[in-house]
């Protein structure tokens, strides 16, 4: 996924981590599942690995209670994670209303980035931006939306993109939504990767899927609507908010200086298939 040892210990802690955050969780404990060609990487790369995955265990404050490793042919690694939640206070995807105002709190565009990287076109800053993001917990996100007691759902954007994760919270709410491409927060170098055809084989597959939710304007720039169906690696959360507490959460994330973009709104439903109309 990416080549430096530590940091992909990083990204898939910070991966694994966020199915608890979007939940409005709190992560306590987790056990390593390591598996390593143990005959044909040097030690050090493992080490690297898992000490990646501590630092950002330790940041999260969770606690390791060991592992499992396995000998494979290649790398793998990820975290089984234990978390609590208040049981009035748990987060879905099911629960967003019309009038509601979507946002993320991630750039889009780590797929591509991780395609691109044993391409010779992969810009060193593009780079750095997408390890930077996909190593950020959404600790920090999870933790302000909880506490403003804001969205109405909450999920994290991962490997079915936005447009398979949107789908799939529109269909739980019975509802729709409609997007503004053209407000997608995108990693820089993205747009030209996409452009020169990295096309990674998860952002083919949610598009054959999840085609047949969405309905597109004519005329969109077919950048952008790649964009949007391609698939992420730890990406941010999304949120359904009410318009009438947007300008108060905008206000919260920003004197923590954490990111939060507005890129559309919940609608009623009003057709038996379409649940995301992109604009």
């Amino acid at each position: 996924m990416v080549d430096d040892p530590y940091v992909f210990g990083q990204i898939a802690a910070a991966n694994a981590l966020s199915d608890v955050y979007a939940m409005g969780g709190k992560p306590i404990t987790a056990l390593n599942i390591a598996c390593f060609p143990i005959n044909v990487i040097e030690e050090e790369v493992f080490s690297r690995i898992l000490l990646g995955g501590l630092h950002k265990m330790t940041e999260a404050g969770v606690a390791l209670l060991g592992g499992h490793s396995i000998d494979d042919k290649e790398i793998k690694y990820g975290l089984s994670v234990t978390g609590i939640c208040d049981i009035n206070k748990i987060y879905s995807n099911q629960g967003a209303k019309p009038g509601d105002i979507l946002c993320l709190t991630k750039k889009l565009g780590t797929g591509f980035v991780v395609s691109a990287i044993c391409k010779d076109f992969l810009e060193q800053d593009t780079l750095n931006e997408a390890e930077l993001s996909m190593s950020k917990l959404n600790k920090y996100a999870s933790e302000l939306a909880v506490s403003s007691k804001f969205p109405n759902a909450m999920t994290d954007i991962t490997g079915f993109g936005l447009a398979g994760h949107l789908s799939e919270m529109m269909i739980a709410s019975d509802t729709c939504c409609e997007i503004n491409l053209s407000s997608l927060p995108v990693i820089s170098g993205t747009m030209e990767l996409i452009n020169k055809g990295v096309n990674p084989a998860g952002t083919k597959r949610n598009r054959e899927y999840f085609s047949k939710y969405v309905s597109v304007t004519g005329g969109l720039d077919e950048i952008l609507l790649q964009l949007a169906f391609g698939a992420e690696t730890s990406g941010g959360l999304i949120f359904a908010v009410p318009e009438v507490k947007m300008n108060d959460l905008k206000n919260l994330f920003g004197k923590e200086e954490e990111p939060l973009y507005e890129i559309g709104r919940v609608l009623d439903k009003n057709t038996n298939s379409i649940y995301i109309k992109f604009l």
